[in-house]
């Protein structure tokens, strides 16, 4: 009974012993993660390819592959200015369309916090969901409300936060207040 009693403690040991050293080193690895400041994309970089989903139907989108211009906006359902900001996007999106440039709406929230965000819009089927890791590729930040411009060759032009400089200018030249006529 004694020798029963001693395997079963040492294997009881060796489990902890085991259990520590995995813990110990995950926690290692948290905490490096956490000192190395997320990569973030640039201006000039290539936005990575990816595949999203479409909030609205579910369809695929190819993100990163060349051919056409497009905004990336970062918005979250639990950020008071992004709520403020989706109705005036509505209108924007559609001047985007008309002058060329697909403008998306990118998030990696649940679809009913999205769809909550974006009621009363016609929103949903210009917002795509990444999966985290995708996500954390283009907005590692985890910035909102903000933005990526790409160009048709998949290299990133512009990041910021909707309301910079760089944001407004895109707003002048969409809604025509550039004083450069734009066609129809």
């Amino acid at each position: 009974m004694d020798a029963d009693l001693l395997q079963l403690t040492l294997a009881a040991l060796a489990f902890a012993i085991a259990l520590n050293i995995k813990l110990t080193l995950a926690a290692r690895r948290s905490t490096l993660r956490a000192l190395a400041p997320p990569a973030t994309l640039q201006p000039g970089h290539t936005l990575p390819a990816m595949r999203a989903t479409v909030l609205a139907g579910g369809g695929r989108v190819a993100l990163g592959a060349a051919g056409t211009a497009c905004a990336l906006l970062f918005l979250s359902s639990q950020c008071p200015k992004c709520r403020a900001k989706v109705p005036h996007l509505a209108s924007l999106v559609e001047l985007a369309d008309a002058a060329g440039l697909a403008m998306w709406i990118v998030s990696e929230e649940p679809r009913l916090r999205l769809a909550s965000l974006l009621r009363g819009t016609t929103l949903a089927s210009r917002t795509l969901r990444l999966g985290r890791a995708d996500y954390r590729l283009v907005n590692p930040l985890r910035a909102s409300p903000a933005y990526l411009f790409v160009d048709r060759h998949g290299a990133i032009e512009a990041t910021g936060l909707i309301g910079d400089a760089d944001w407004l200018a895109l707003e002048r030249q969409l809604t025509g207040a550039d004083g450069v006529e734009h066609a129809a």
